[in-house]
């Protein structure tokens, strides 16, 4: 009985104990969805893609902010924790969406249905939210240039000089701020947008390029734990900050996310990510920084101080191109670092006539060193000047940086610097050095045109439906017709110059493999099934990144030839194998009984016979490789896709994909109708219903009598009129009675 008991008492315990865990769990989870009243409401309020889930998409390749954990398939890094806190603070579950394309993501949602969130090291830019929105920033970050050790000293001294040169190669991220960074600072370089930085710091290692641009705390990361041979050259203090994007649609869940963001802040959870991840050395010195490097201004010493002036630039504004037109909005860009003990108060640009800076913004940043500062500024453009006045003075040795948007140069172009004059906090005042020249090109036909869709209530009218604004849009439509034609070109010219090496390189391989020798056999399969068995992809990979590395240094274009012919020839070796071997065996038979020689045979008889055979196969693989060229773009050959790449990018906007695929169909569509027909004819030829060689006398309406007792023989066709003879008209015999066909 006692021990019954016993028994009946511990079942009661553990029943005890199971409610106990469920009640407890049941408080957490209330606890949870508690938490998540105070950061904006509930899930279901939020309009999730998926009730319960923030969907958030990355491109998972910037470590130690988003990356795939080795070995697993797990995502991990600062930001993955980040949105993780974030998720469980508004009471949901967060879950990372298979990686995307960077410069594909802001698209993704701006589109919605798919993802609520982005984060993957969004700056935010006033271009980027005229497109989707941003949380308030989480944190600030700097570019980083990387090079070669050897490359490093003279970029860290200068690095107009040892990069913005004609045969400089410099890798960024496509739909970067570093891309827009290098293009604006490095216009003579040729900058090759790739999908991730990893592939440019490869490129880099690899000797491909000379410098990648990319985020500061990527880079370190990166150098420090992968790529050792290669050092950060320049810090570039850009003072940008990060912001998790959001689409127009959902103003509730960008409140939401501001404040789980703030509670992160003031709780410690993000102070705790940022130690975890970036530790006491993040933005810590370890290169020169541009402030301190890059200077080119040269203001003489006052009693008022000195504003070196760094830099100013204008961000191209040509649809489809890279130059500034005059007369149109775009973005000036200043820089200049204080030495003026007390600070300076306010600052003021000039600019020469015919510009204007009315209707502009203007977005201040401070930088110490490489931290941001906080500073209140007013604008006040008025005509030909600027003026910003600082709520608190801009202490020494700051950088100050400007960013005017929606001003304007002179519509008649030239070479424009720009000037002006600063006030200190004490009541002094001084004059701001010229800065280096502007290039400010005339209107483009192309942008008049452009210009004429903008004002068309029609072409209004079509962008406000949201799908065809996104892949058709008038305008884009227009300046990618004309910026994509010289990639065109491009495309092209690889493949017909790679395809004749393609064809000799594949019968060679095909005649090797059905060689009676063995070594010849066994070197043919192994080259045919290898090309044939591994993606192109990897090829063009192996190619440009290791050769460079065994010092064998190559033109990208020939390159990507000599990648596009390797290629083809192993599935051109397959298609004149089959063909070789579809010739019935009586065709040696027959040769062998005249007396030709195994040569003979094969060069006579049964290659013209192959040939035509296999002719509408090799123009389907012709086709294949045409658009294969598409693959050299990931590695910064400036093909057709490299370039509507770059103008995805930069518009934001799909519609360049699609006037790529419209230069695709111009080659594709009449190769294909082509195919079609000469896969008639041979089948016509084949079986009786096609033409027929001429007979002696036909041509001249003569009857056909056959040749004269005695005479000399009919000479043999040549080999290119057996080639040719299925595809000529003719006309033939029946009986007597001459048919024309």
């Amino acid at each position: 009985m006692g021990d019954g008991r016993r028994t009946t008492r511990l079942k009661g315990l553990g029943v005890t104990l199971v409610l106990a865990v469920l009640l407890a769990r049941g408080l957490g989870l209330a606890g949870c969805a508690g938490s998540s009243s105070t950061s904006g409401g509930t899930g279901d309020d939020l309009g999730l893609v998926s009730p319960g889930k923030l969907s958030v998409v990355s491109d998972l390749a910037n470590p130690p902010f988003d990356y795939i954990e080795e070995g697993t398939t797990n995502p991990a890094g600062f930001e993955v924790e980040l949105m993780q806190a974030l998720a469980q603070k508004l009471g949901l579950e967060c879950e990372f969406l298979p990686a995307q394309k960077f410069d594909s993501i802001i698209p993704m949602i701006k589109q919605g249905g798919k993802a609520d969130v982005g984060a993957s090291n969004f700056t935010i830019t006033d271009e980027r939210l005229e497109e989707i929105d941003f949380t308030d920033a989480y944190i600030d970050s700097n570019q980083g240039v990387v090079t070669s050790a050897a490359l490093a000293g003279p970029v860290e001294a200068d690095y107009s000089s040892a990069l913005d040169q004609a045969g400089v190669t410099v890798a960024v991220q496509a739909g970067t701020t570093g891309e827009a960074w290098a293009r604006e600072n490095l216009p003579r370089a040729n900058v090759v947008a790739l999908d991730d930085p990893i592939a440019a710091l490869t490129g880099v290692q690899s000797g491909l390029y000379q410098a990648a641009v990319a985020d500061l705390p990527v880079m370190q990361y990166e150098v420090l734990n992968s790529y050792s041979q290669l050092k950060v050259a320049l810090q570039v203090p850009t003072g940008e900050q990060y912001g998790i994007v959001v689409s127009k649609d959902n103003p509730r869940l960008t409140a939401a996310l501001d404040e789980a963001l703030a509670e992160a802040r003031a709780d410690g959870t993000l102070d705790a990510l940022e130690q975890k991840w970036f530790g006491a050395s993040e933005g810590s010195a370890g290169s020169a920084s541009m402030a301190a490097t890059a200077g080119s201004g040269d203001s003489s010493a006052t009693d008022a101080g000195d504003v070196m002036v760094e830099k100013a630039t204008a961000r191209p504004n040509e649809n489809g191109g890279s130059g500034v037109i005059g007369g149109m909005d775009t973005r000036l860009t200043w820089e200049g670092t204080v030495h003026v003990p007390a600070g300076i108060s306010s600052v003021t640009l000039s600019l020469p006539e015919g510009s204007t800076f009315d209707g502009s913004s203007t977005r201040v940043t401070v930088l110490d060193g490489l931290d941001r500062v906080s500073v209140d500024a007013t604008a006040k453009p008025s005509g030909t000047s600027l003026e910003v006045d600082f709520a608190t003075p801009i202490p020494d040795g700051s950088l100050l940086r400007l960013e005017v948007t929606d001003m304007q140069f002179p519509a008649a172009g030239g070479d424009y610097s720009v000037g002006g004059s600063y006030a200190t906090a004490g009541g002094a005042t001084g004059s701001l050095a010229d800065s280096p020249s502007i290039s400010i090109i005339k209107n483009t036909p192309v942008q008049a045109v452009v210009n004429w869709l903008d004002g068309q209530a029609w072409v209004g009218a079509w962008n406000s439906v949201p799908f065809l604004n996104m892949f058709f849009k008038p305008q884009l439509l227009v300046t990618s017709f004309v910026s994509l034609f010289q990639g065109w070109l491009v495309c092209l010219a690889l493949v017909v110059v790679a395809y004749p090496f393609a064809i000799l390189l594949g019968l060679a391989f095909a005649l090797m493999k059905i060689s009676k020798h063995r070594v010849l056999r066994a070197i043919a399969i192994v080259y045919i099934n290898l090309l044939r068995g591994t993606p192109l992809f990897l090829q063009i990979y192996i190619m440009f990144f290791g050769l460079p590395m065994l010092g064998i240094n190559i033109d990208n274009n020939v390159l990507g030839v000599i990648v596009i012919a390797i290629n083809s020839s192993a599935y051109q070796a397959e298609i004149f194998r089959a063909g070789i071997q579809s010739i019935p065996q009586g065709q040696y038979e027959a040769s062998a009984s005249l007396g030709m020689t195994g040569m003979q045979t094969m060069l006579w008889i049964i290659l013209p016979q192959t040939v035509r055979r296999v002719i509408p196969t090799i123009t389907s693989d012709f086709i294949t490789s045409y658009k294969d060229t598409s693959l050299l773009s990931s590695v910064g050959v400036m093909e057709l896709m490299m370039f509507s790449k770059n103008l995805t990018t930069v518009s934001g906007n799909i519609t360049p994909y699609i006037a790529a695929a419209v230069y695709y169909l111009i080659v594709t569509l009449p190769l294909t109708k082509a195919v079609g027909v000469v896969e008639r004819r041979l089948y016509d030829a084949e079986h009786g219903a096609g033409p027929r060689p001429k007979e002696p006398g036909e041509a001249t309406g003569e009857k056909a009598s056959g040749a004269p007792a005695g005479g000399a023989p009919e000479p043999r066709a040549s080999m290119v009129e057996s080639l040719a003879a299925p595809f000529r008209s003719h006309v033939r015999t029946d009986g007597g009675v001459a048919d024309a066909l």
